[in-house]
């Protein structure tokens, strides 16, 4: 198949459709936008915000989702692959790396030097161990199969409620927590950070889920 951002950009195009038009109908800023286009993966905080995103745009855009996220998954695991080194020295200067290596090494020799002769002469700072967190967001992506409403509340602050057609997409981005209330609760298909979720309920049942942020250690 053809590459993600072409995919995606042919059938915006095809449809005659503007990037702030999508951006109003997905909740997807259009900076997100270009750079699904574009596939510059690093304009994403994380792997699982390019993940959600890309499903909902392509779900917009009624292609194959799913063939999608799996090409952009096939991508990372093969860039993973490449050692780091490999991936910063730009081609052209990988051939000079022998005529460079000597200067490298004269740089590190004065490096340790210089270092030995700090540490013999100034005494030992401190040590102060600073421990981070890591806030892992919470990304809802609905796909509405029918009819449906929703509300959305956010961080038990901000409070959204839409009316949504069969085909619509959303994405809804919390920082601690997110809740949904559903009105036709087998009308709908959810994902979590890009993990697909189980039906809330049957069709026209009134279905509430909770969502709350995970806290992971650096």
């Amino acid at each position: 198949m053809e590459s993600i951002g072409l995919t995606l950009q042919q059938a915006r195009r095809k449809r005659k459709l503007k990037l702030e038009t999508i951006s109003k109908k997905t909740k997807i800023s259009i900076r997100y936008l270009k750079a699904l286009e574009a596939e510059d993966w690093d304009a994403f905080p994380a792997p699982t915000y390019a993940q959600a995103f890309l499903r909902s745009y392509a779900n917009f855009l009624n292609l194959d989702s799913d063939e999608l996220v799996q090409e952009y998954k096939k991508y990372m695991e093969a860039t993973a692959e490449v050692p780091a080194t490999k991936r910063l020295i730009p081609k052209g200067m990988r051939t000079k790396k022998i005529a460079i290596l000597p200067v490298v090494i004269s740089i590190m020799v004065l490096i340790i030097w210089g270092g030995w002769f700090l540490f013999f002469r100034s005494p030992s700072p401190p040590i102060v161990k600073v421990t981070e967190e890591k806030k892992t967001p919470l990304i809802l992506s609905a796909t509405a199969i029918e009819e449906v409403w929703v509300n959305i509340t956010i961080d038990e602050k901000e409070e959204v409620q839409e009316l949504l057609r069969a085909g619509d997409s959303r994405t809804w981005e919390a920082e601690e927590s997110l809740e949904i209330k559903v009105g036709n609760a087998g009308g709908i298909d959810l994902e979590l950070n890009g993990e697909p979720l189980e039906p809330l309920g049957e069709r026209g049942q009134v279905a509430t889920r909770t969502f709350v942020r995970k806290e992971t250690g650096k």
